[in-house]
Order: C-alpha cells, then structure tokens, then sequence
C-alpha cells in the first residue's frame, strides 16, 4: 500500500472550468501557475515564489489537484486486485442460464387423460354447409352469353329514320354488312346500330363536302367593238410597218 501512496499520475488534468480564472492572468503569470500545478501533480512538492495572485489562482485548483492524484491511486489499486484474481472478471456466457436438465413442469400429467365421450366438432356443420353451396351453385345454369344476330332490313329503314338518315342509305348499309357477314374489318360486328350511326355521319360530311363552292376561272369576252377594231388593227399592220432602208 506504500507504494500505492507514493504513486503520481503521469499526466495533468486540467477541468474547463479551471480556465475561467486561468484565463484572467497574464501570460507570464499563466505560465507561472501551470508549472505550479504539474510540480505539485508530480512530486507532490509545494508551489514557491508565486505572487499573491499566482497563489489565489492554485489554489483554487488544489481541490481538483488532489481529485486528479486520488482517482489514479484507485485505479493502480483495482487492477491490483483483479490481478490477484486472474484478470478481469469473466463475461457472462450466453448459455450460463440454460440448466443442464430440463425443469419438469408441474400441474400437468404426462399422459393426457383420456375422455369416455366422444368430442363434437362444429367443423361437420360447417363442412356440411359447404357442400350444400357448392351443390347449389352447381345446380344453377351458367348465364349465356348474348350473341350478335344481324337485323333485317326493315328494321334497319326503321333506325335510320329515327336518326335522320334516308332509305336509300339503309338499303346500302345492309347490303353491304349482309355481303361481307356483318363484320368489321376481320372482327365479328358486335353492335351493328354503332355502325348504322357512322355510316350517316360519314354520308353527311361527303355530301357537305359535295355542295362546297369551287373555285372556277371565268374567262371575260371581248366586246363586238373592240374585236373589230382589233381585225382593223391587224389589216393595217403590213402598211405601218416601216420599208427597210435601201
């Protein structure tokens, strides 16, 4: 324990807080003050020599001083201690709490104990009720599929009329679907009043397209009088023509 007593830290512990009074001082008596400190820290030797003001400021550090030499000793006299013991205390392992025989549980038989009734399940009331709707909805027939069935041409002239179109052009609309098997394009028709409807709007743009003014050129005639005077014009053209020089 002698030594332990005599032990010094190997370094000097300065707290943030001990600046605020530092930081008053000069630079010199700054310097001062600091050796002051490391001396005491590591020898344990008493400052000499400073100024009162020097001495104010170390010791208003003395308490953290020894603090700094108090908690080195301790720990040189820890890892002593663990160092008798083997080292530092082992960690614990992951399988330290698993027991080596399993713990019977009590309140609970080995064997179950076996009932002289026979348990009822609920699930035969419902497997039941699965089969009857399963072998109602088998027993309902499949919805049919509406098919396209092409109309007759009075039926046609009807629609038509009702969306202002004339028979001349319903005559030529189920003609011309009767011919190719009422398809559109490579595809079955599926709705042939669609197709009634087109087949106006188009005849309506070709026809107003039809009756759109053209641009014609017109050309003038020339007045009696001047086709006369022009005949005149040419008769006399041989005696204006001036003789060519001999």
């Amino acid at each position: 324990m002698d030594d332990i007593e005599m032990a010094r830290p190997k370094g000097l512990l300065i707290l943030f807080t001990s600046f605020k009074l530092l930081d008053i001082l000069p630079d010199a008596e700054f310097r001062h003050v600091v050796n002051a400190m490391r001396a005491y820290v590591e020898t344990g030797s008493e400052p000499e020599g400073l100024e009162p003001i020097e001495q104010v400021a170390f010791e208003s550090q003395r308490e953290a001083l020894d603090g700094n030499i108090e908690t080195y000793r301790r720990s040189i006299l820890a890892n002593r201690q663990n160092g008798r013991k083997g080292g530092r205390p082992r960690k614990a392992a992951e399988t330290d709490w698993i027991a080596e025989e399993p713990i019977k549980t009590r309140g609970f038989s080995e064997k179950p104990t076996e009932t002289d009734s026979p348990l009822k399940l609920k699930t035969n009331n419902y497997s039941d009720t699965k089969v009857s709707e399963s072998s109602s909805a088998e027993a309902l027939p499949p919805t049919p599929k509406s098919r396209f069935s092409p109309p007759d041409v009075e039926t046609v002239k009807s629609y038509f009329a009702e969306k202002g179109g004339t028979e001349g052009q319903a005559i030529r609309f189920h003609a011309y679907y009767e011919s190719n098997g009422w398809k559109v394009g490579r595809n079955p028709m599926k709705n042939w009043k669609a197709a009634a409807s087109g087949w106006i709007s188009r005849d309506r743009d070709e026809a107003k397209k039809a009756n759109a003014p053209r641009n014609r050129a017109f050309m003038a005639s020339r007045p009696a009088e001047e086709a006369e005077n022009a005949k005149n014009f040419l008769a006399d053209a041989a005696r204006r023509r001036p003789l060519k020089k001999q």
